[in-house]
């Protein structure tokens, strides 16, 4: 869903008075720090995992192709479907048909940012389809990793209930985004680590789960029928950019979000999707519609915390920066504000106006809307660096 500026300026306010998200994002924040301080303390050469984890990502997202067709004939060879969906309709389409054709009406669904992206569950309440916590004959998850080299799914989770939904239920419908791929099984732990230290400060998850087929001959447990619905929806227009496909190294950690100022101030609902926070800040201008949500780039104070926090390495704050210069470069802007800054640019580059009152006044006559009530613009000193350098040094 596209969030226009007017609607995302109103949806920030309303968070920004959210006492309850202001709370739990303090809360979401001390407990971050915490992990954030024995992460890297966890491995003897953190760096070393960090840069041979991002090459694996680097690979799996620039031959991508290849992977894909690697999984796909190995995951099906051992009885397991792929349906694959252009975009999120197409997804909720496919799903919704399967579940009639098998007469579902009651099916089990754990949380993942890939069925929030679909919005999943609203549509299977539109579909008069109730959605459970346990034991119904379909379980429906998300999926942390796939591996090419296995035709595998990986699953990772501190609790267990996503296990039992993965066991007990006669259908596995598993839900992910092509960019998830890595490329070996020897390539796992690595993920796995970074992914355990930097969310509940373990060396592992709890319990991570490889699927790479529906219940064989033999075996006790497991769905009878497994699919997998791989999902583009866009994003390999995010693959397109040259800099930008680095923000899908990201293995969904949510590091960024807890020590981005922005998403604890306003929470995620401005951002209008799954993807909140400085991953939202990069991917959404692409995955949406850029024209309507090219202001979510400038929803960034470009402190560097997130670049700062990736266990992946990944320079968020500069593909933001990137997203902005996308942004100018496909004209989205107003020309009073061209106007406005060619303005200032004449102001700011004559020392004179700007040892002026001038520079104030235009300052506030520009800007001062956009700080809105909770901040105050404030004032240039009327005796800048300049001037006191002048003064000391008795240069005229």
């Amino acid at each position: 869903m596209s969030i226009t500026f007017d609607t995302y300026l109103d949806l920030a306010k309303k968070g920004i008075n959210n006492k309850e998200h202001r709370v739990y994002a303090e809360g979401i924040s001390e407990r971050y720090q915490k992990i954030l301080e024995n992460a890297d303390s966890r491995f003897k050469f953190p760096e070393l995992l960090k840069r041979r984890a991002m090459f694996c990502k680097y690979k799996a997202i620039n031959e991508l192709e290849k992977y894909l067709i690697e999984f796909d004939f190995l995951f099906t060879r051992r009885g397991g479907r792929i349906i694959w969906a252009s975009d999120h309709e197409e997804a909720k389409k496919e799903i919704i048909k399967l579940l009639r054709e098998k007469g579902i009406q009651k099916a089990t669904k754990t949380d993942s940012k890939t069925a929030n992206e679909l919005q999943l569950k609203e549509t299977l309440q539109n579909a008069k389809i109730d959605c459970l916590k346990t034991e119904t004959r379909v379980g429906i998850t998300g999926v942390n990793f796939l591996v090419s080299d296995i035709g595998g799914l990986v699953i990772c989770e501190n609790e267990g209930n996503i296990a039992v939904n993965t066991s007990f239920p006669d259908i596995h419908i598993a839900i992910c985004g092509i960019e998830k791929m890595i490329p070996s099984l020897a390539d796992l732990d690595k993920f796995l680590h970074l992914f355990a230290a930097h969310t509940s400060n373990e060396m592992l998850p709890w319990n991570t789960q490889i699927i790479t087929g529906p219940r064989q001959e033999n075996e006790v447990d497991g769905p009878k029928e497994l699919y997998l619905v791989l999902i583009n929806n866009k994003r390999t227009e995010v693959m397109k950019q040259v800099k930008q496909r680095e923000i899908f190294h990201c293995i969904d950690c949510g590091a960024c979000t807890s020590v981005c100022p922005v998403y604890k101030f306003i929470g995620g609902e401005p951002y209008g999707g799954a993807y909140v926070g400085p991953v939202g800040s990069v991917v959404n201008p692409f995955m949406m519609d850029f024209s309507h949500v090219a202001h979510q780039s400038y929803a960034c104070t470009l402190c560097k915390r997130c670049t700062e926090v990736c266990p992946m390495n990944i320079p968020i704050h500069e593909l933001i920066l990137q997203n902005r210069k996308e942004s100018v470069r496909r004209g989205f802007y107003v020309t009073l504000d061209k106007s406005k800054i060619k303005q200032l640019r004449k102001m700011m580059i004559k020392r004179t106006a700007m040892d002026s009152w001038l520079a104030n006044q235009m300052l506030k006559m520009n800007y001062k809307k956009l700080f809105g009530n909770q901040k105050i613009f404030p004032d240039l000193s009327q005796r800048s660096f300049n001037v006191r350098y002048r003064e000391q040094n008795t240069i005229k």
